[in-house]
């Protein structure tokens, strides 16, 4: 209350100052300016009659009359000091300048020439009393330059005082605001803080106290009564949760188990079929009409793609299979190659695809999953046959750098377009020469999987209509992989 009556207090004498500046001093400064200028026209007027003769005519009682008026205001409005003094010498030099004045004006206008020693007497009075009214104008202005000091320092003063009233209610307002928070707020705190103790470290549901009849009391009611009925439904409802978890539970390992053994069947007779399609289709087809030439060639293509669903079936079985780690052995590298593209080259002769291996000599053996890892080398070459057309290349080649062992898959097929390459080992990514195929893309991410759990990486490069090639690499002693 006290910054606010001062702040007041000081507002109000900064407006009382800036009348002052506007109103005390301005008229004495009016009315002695307006008779300096009276004074000056009366000069002119005397040193122009000295080489003018005609018009002898002047109007002195007017202007008489306004300087005593002008006069009369300087003296109604004495505020400052020093200002008396000099109005006092102008109420003496007034009478006696207008008396010579006057008297000029009558010797003037009846052509009677005028002593020289008047002349100077009547230009001694004009220039004292320009010269009081000068002084007078001066000293006004000085008290407005100091109203106007006077002003500037009240209102320093008032932003002071202002600045501090600011500071105190916002201290003010953030006081009030925190204890008025910290008095709604603790309530639904400890609201919460029972809440996040609800059945932690097997606590039972909390029973909270109510204390007040307000909205939080309902609230904290609501709650009593929400963990009440949560008990009754633990109770009555854990047998049957966990009946219904194991029934989920063995229903996701009977669909595994039958993805897994369904693959397994339908794989090895849909491969005899489609090259049993294929073979019958080459040798019989110069003998048989169009039509029966037609149903083979659809036939080969049914098959190609119920082979690509079942080997699909296996990368689905084999994807759920990589959650459950399998341990390590020693192998020999070139001896796991070998066993790896036999059914595969196979293949590639049927097709009319050269299939290359070249492997360093003396590699050492690492260690690996001698079940996971065969399915990168007969993925990635696998997947370098199906889009390699006949006349084709695919090589492989395996050499140590360093600590590591390099894997290079290098083929001439139809390569990938740039725009999947960030995506070719994406789960179920789909391109179009893989949907033309049927199959559903986890191939490429099962291969990167087994690769990262052996500690290694893959990386692709490719270009459309010339190849792709794959590389990848292990570490020699990776039986530290997370496989």
């Amino acid at each position: 209350m006290v910054v606010i009556y001062l702040d007041y207090a000081n507002l109000s004498a900064l407006g009382r100052s800036a009348e002052t500046i506007l109103a005390k001093n301005y008229k004495s400064i009016e009315a002695a300016y307006r008779m300096s200028q009276v004074l000056r026209v009366r000069q002119g007027f005397v040193l122009q009659s000295l080489v003018r003769t005609e018009g002898r005519h002047w109007g002195a009682n007017q202007d008489a009359q306004e300087l005593v008026k002008l006069l009369d205001i300087c003296r109604n409005n004495i505020t400052e000091v020093g200002e008396k003094e000099v109005l006092g010498k102008i109420t003496d030099l007034l009478p006696r300048y207008e008396e010579l004045f006057a008297l000029y004006l009558q010797t003037w206008s009846t052509g009677t020439s005028w002593p020289k020693r008047k002349f100077q007497t009547l230009f001694d009075l004009q220039n004292r009393l320009s010269g009081n009214l000068d002084r007078l104008i001066v000293i006004n202005e000085q008290a407005m330059e100091r109203a106007d000091l006077e002003t500037r320092r009240l209102a320093a003063k008032a932003k002071s005082y202002s600045i501090s009233l600011l500071v105190v209610a916002i201290f003010f307002v953030l006081g009030f605001s925190l204890i008025l928070s910290r008095r709604i707020s603790k309530p639904l705190v400890d609201l919460a803080q029972g809440l996040a103790r609800v059945k932690k470290d097997g606590q039972e549901y909390p029973l909270f106290q109510v204390t007040s009849k307000d909205e939080i009391g309902f609230l904290t009611t609501e709650f009593n009564r929400l963990f009440e009925r949560l008990r009754e439904y633990d109770q009555s409802n854990l047998e049957i949760l966990n009946a219904e978890k194991a029934k989920v539970r063995a229903a996701e390992q009977a669909k595994g188990r039958f993805i897994a053994d369904l693959s397994h069947q339908l794989k090895t007779p849909m491969t005899s079929l489609s090259m049993s399609v294929g073979i019958l289709a080459k040798k019989v087809r110069d003998d048989l009409p169009e039509k029966y030439i037609t149903l083979l060639d659809t036939a080969q293509e049914d098959c190609s793609r119920l082979t690509a669903l079942a080997n699909e079936l296996v990368d689905v079985s084999r994807m759920e299979a990589m959650a459950r780690p399998r341990p390590k052995e020693k192998i020999d590298v070139e001896d796991l190659v070998a066993k790896c593209l036999k059914p595969l080259a196979l293949q590639a002769e049927e097709k009319g695809v050269k299939l290359f291996t070249s492997v360093q000599e003396g590699l050492p053996k690492v260690a690996m999953d001698s079940f996971r890892f065969p399915w990168v080398i007969t993925n990635l070459v696998g997947n370098a046959l199906r889009y390699t057309a006949a006349g084709g290349r695919i090589s492989l080649e395996i050499v140590r750098r360093v600590d590591s062992i390099v894997f290079t898959c290098q083929d001439t097929g139809t390569g990938i377009d740039p725009k999947y390459l960030p995506h070719v080992f994406d789960r179920y990514a789909q391109f179009s020469e893989r949907e033309a195929m049927g199959t559903i893309g986890l191939g490429l991410a099962i291969v990167k999987e087994i690769i990262e759990q052996h500690g290694g990486d893959i990386t692709v490069s490719s270009k459309p209509a010339q190849g792709t090639t794959f590389t990848f690499w292990i570490p020699i002693g990776s039986e530290n992989g997370n496989a």
